[in-house]
This record gives structure tokens, sequence and C-alpha cells, in this order.
């Protein structure tokens, strides 16, 4: 029998070749599944400025979004959500922002337009009017929630200690909700994936600002960062307390 040619060879290596490389993704390291359910000891909720600017019927946003409250019970729905958290043991973080009187803290001639925004229009000044606490979800004396000191950056984590705060506390899961789903709900959501943490986005207790990408943002680019939810789906991850006699299998 005739020894093939190299050229022979290569006509039978190609195929042989491109066989292997079609098949190579099934050979990969296959990837770990999500969790189905959450540890509550391991577990916050981070509710990003639930404040009057927003919230209460006489803050300079709220007609933006009193249709929205209308239609969808937004912030009653979250004080549901944050009650049945506390109870399964939970933390809640409360994230707020706020300026001094003068806003010394900002660089007015920075172009970026988010905090020259804030500084002409007098806003989020700290003690305020408008930058008080949404009341409903203020927590009762025997609650352990967090209470950050207001912010001046748009991330939750941003000059607050809240990576090292949850680290200390165990925490590995966070869930995001507030004001607003394209600004600083999603600057939160970014930055704890970045800084490692599981992240769960709650679509139902948020809302955008800027309608036109807001709906779009957390169809489409917030599944690269979170996993969104609606509240009844998050509730049901969240396993019972330790030594409730009713935890489930992981």
């Amino acid at each position: 029998m005739n020894k093939l040619n190299p050229y022979h060879r290569l006509l039978i290596a190609l195929p042989v070749v491109a066989m292997f490389a079609l098949y190579m993704p099934a050979w990969a390291e296959a990837v770990k599944p999500v969790a189905k359910s959450l540890k509550p000891e391991e577990t916050a909720i981070l509710l990003v400025d639930f404040q009057a600017n927003f919230v209460s019927p006489d803050g300079a946003w709220y007609p933006k979004f009193a249709e929205h409250y209308a239609k969808t019970r937004m912030l009653d729905r979250t004080v549901e959500l944050v009650g049945k958290a506390r109870a399964k043991g939970i933390l809640i973080v409360h994230i707020t922002e706020g300026y001094t009187q003068d806003y010394r803290e900002l660089d007015p001639g920075n172009p970026g337009a988010f905090h020259r925004g804030q500084i002409a229009r007098g806003a989020w000044k700290i003690g305020s009017k408008e930058a008080a606490y949404y009341a409903p979800l203020t927590p009762s004396p025997g609650d352990r929630d967090l209470f950050l000191p207001p912010r001046i950056q748009a991330s939750g984590f941003g000059g607050t200690g809240l990576n090292e705060i949850l680290r200390a506390k165990g925490i590995k899961n966070v869930a995001v909700a507030g004001f607003t789903s394209d600004v600083c709900v999603y600057a939160t959501v970014l930055a704890a994936y970045d800084l490692g943490f599981h992240v769960y986005a709650l679509r139902e207790a948020m809302v955008g600002f800027f309608d036109v990408i807001a709906d779009q943002m957390v169809s489409s680019i917030y599944p690269m960062w979170s996993q969104v939810l609606d509240n009844a789906e998050f509730e049901r991850m969240i396993e019972p307390p330790a030594g409730s006699g009713n935890a489930s299998a992981k």
C-alpha cells in the first residue's frame, strides 16, 4: 500500500481538526448553576434613596412617579417586602443621599451634570425636608436595620463603608431596590457585582428616571450584573431562619 503523502494527510486531518473545534465548547469546564435559595443570615436588602424628594407628595420629583406608584403600588409593596424580609432575619440597609448646606464637598466645575444639577436646585441638603427618609420604611426599635451616613456618590458603596460592613456581617447576597433604576440603583448594582456580591435586582421595588431607557436597562443590561426578580420571586428564594425547623435543602 502506498504511503499517503503530506498533502493527502493534510486533507484528512483538516476535517478532524474542524470536528474537534466544533465540540470543544462541550469539553469546557461546566459553569456552576446559580443558587435557587438564599440563607437569610447571608443576605441584605439595599434600599437606595427612599427619601421625600421621590416619595413625598410635596417632593420635587414625586409628580414624575405618582402615576407609577398608583398603578403598581410600588411603595406599599416595598414596605410589605421589607417587613417580610425583617421577619426572616435579612439585614435591611438604608442608603441615602445628602450634602452640606454649601455643597463644599462637591466640585461645581466638574462638567458631569449629576452634581451640578443638585447644586443648581439646592437639593438634598442634609436635614432638609426633601432629604427626609420615607417614614413607612423606618425600622422599629427592635429591628437590626442599618442606616448609612448620607453619601455624595452615585453608588451606595461610594464612601459609605458598605462593602466592609457587609463583609464583617458575613453578607454574600444583596438585593437592590429604590431610586432610580437607571442612575443610583444601577450604580449600586454594578458596584456590588464588581465587589463580588451575588446581586438580585428587585424590579418591582425600583423605578427609572429616564423613561425611554429605564425599562430596557432592567430587562437587557441588568442581567449582566444581577438576577432580576419580582418581589414574590425573591421572597420564595429566602430560606426559613436557622432553627425554625423548616429549613430547606440548598
